[in-house]
């Protein structure tokens, strides 16, 4: 169990998912914290196996917010008091299908929530894809928490 801190409106839209059998899985900084790495984010970044308006409505619902699809180049989003550091991930760079990735994400227990979770080493590979510079800024620390871990399995 982590001790990080939903608020109660992400805590019931993630259990709402995972009722649903919405298949998700958290990625970029959110996943690398939750491997390990140091650092912080200021959001919950979900990548989904298939958008299916209708159950990710109802999830908000259940989390008391909402969802809109999305329309023209404004992506789908969901949103409402809690919701706010929610997002949806359309396309995750450098990595393999969702289906691919799911097979490869580790199980947590996230407040209570099981999670699935985009490992740190497929982490690093997104953020290398993705050439962005605060992507590029956090690669070395990311590499350094992977390389602590292999150090520290390998005892």
């Amino acid at each position: 169990m982590f001790d990080v801190i939903l608020t109660s409106a992400e805590r019931a839209l993630l259990e709402a998912l995972n009722a649903l059998g919405v298949r998700f899985l958290i990625v970029g900084m959110g996943a690398a914290l939750l491997e390990g790495a140091p650092g912080t984010t200021q959001d919950i970044d979900l990548w989904f196996g298939a958008i299916d308006a209708e159950r990710l409505r109802e999830a908000a619902h259940k989390a008391g917010g909402l969802y809109t699809p999305g329309f023209g180049l404004q992506p789908p989003a969901l949103g409402g008091e809690g919701l706010d550091r929610v997002d949806v991930v359309l396309t995750a760079s450098g990595l393999d299908t969702f289906e691919i990735e799911f097979t490869r994400a580790r199980d947590y227990d996230l407040d209570g929530v099981p999670v699935k979770v985009l490992p740190l080493e497929r982490v690093i590979v997104s953020k290398r894809a993705a050439k962005r510079l605060k992507d590029a800024a956090q690669i070395p620390m990311l590499e350094a928490a992977l390389a602590a871990r292999k150090a520290r399995q390998q005892r």
